[in-house]
């Protein structure tokens, strides 16, 4: 399901293109050239913004996968695609608590909707407290057309698994003979969409943790598509106090 994830992230520049100039300003603005991808699952749309920061932006970074249960094959995978700019922790790392040696830009593609506000909350609070840039990204929302798209991963899960790469017997057959990925990925698409965090409930959460902090949270859209990105960029205010 992660595999199909990352096919279908990987398909479209249109829906980052603003996200990435606003995330390339903050970086800049730190002076900062890694992101510290937590939650990475099986890196989503890491690569993607690595390639637009650079093609777009004339920003030259790099990315250290993170999660809390690394997927480590799959870490491997994009790291041998993507060799020098991608690399990878095989151990666990809690995004409420990142430990200090890990440094970088912090971000969290399409995984922020799995905690609860309280969990949300410290991961904003431990970039805070560490003076760490972080960037909240998020492909879904919780509007009737993006929970209708996701609901047709019934039928996009068939149609797109014999153009991932590679071809695995196990995945086909889950897709084909059993279809458990196509029903598992609509189920957790759709409630992907009612657990995202609206704009005004992200302000909610960055409330109170910092006077110095720059947030900068929109709903970015693209004409012709149903899904709006949801996104939170927070950086201190006077980046030589970092």
């Amino acid at each position: 399901m992660t595999d199909f994830l990352a096919y279908v992230w990987s398909l479209s520049d249109d829906r980052y293109v603003e996200f990435v100039r606003r995330l390339k300003g903050a970086m800049a603005a730190m002076g900062e050239t890694q992101l510290l991808d937590m939650a990475s699952g099986s890196a989503g749309p890491v690569p993607k913004l690595l390639e637009m920061l650079e093609s777009q932006e004339k920003y030259t970074a790099t990315a250290l996968l993170t999660d809390l249960y690394p997927e480590v094959s799959a870490f491997e995978k994009v790291k041998a695609a993507h060799p020098g700019r991608v690399d990878y922790v095989s151990t666990s790392v809690d995004a409420t608590a990142v430990p200090a040696t890990y440094k970088g830009f912090r971000i969290m593609c399409n995984s922020f909707h799995h905690l609860p506000p309280e969990a949300a909350r410290k991961v904003l609070a431990d970039a805070v407290a560490q003076r760490r840039g972080i960037a909240i990204m998020e492909l879904v929302e919780r509007r009737g057309p993006a929970i209708a798209m996701t609901a047709a991963a019934l039928i996009n899960v068939p149609l797109t698994t014999p153009f991932i790469r590679p071809v695995r017997m196990d995945r086909l057959a889950l897709t084909y003979l059993m279809p458990l990925i196509p029903i598992a990925a609509a189920f957790d698409g759709v409630v992907s969409c009612l657990r995202t965090y609206s704009i005004e409930e992200m302000r909610e959460l960055t409330q109170g943790l910092s006077d110095d902090y720059i947030w900068d949270i929109d709903r970015l859209t693209n004409e012709g598509n149903p899904f709006g990105l949801m996104m939170l960029i927070g950086r201190p205010a006077n980046p030589s106090q970092a």
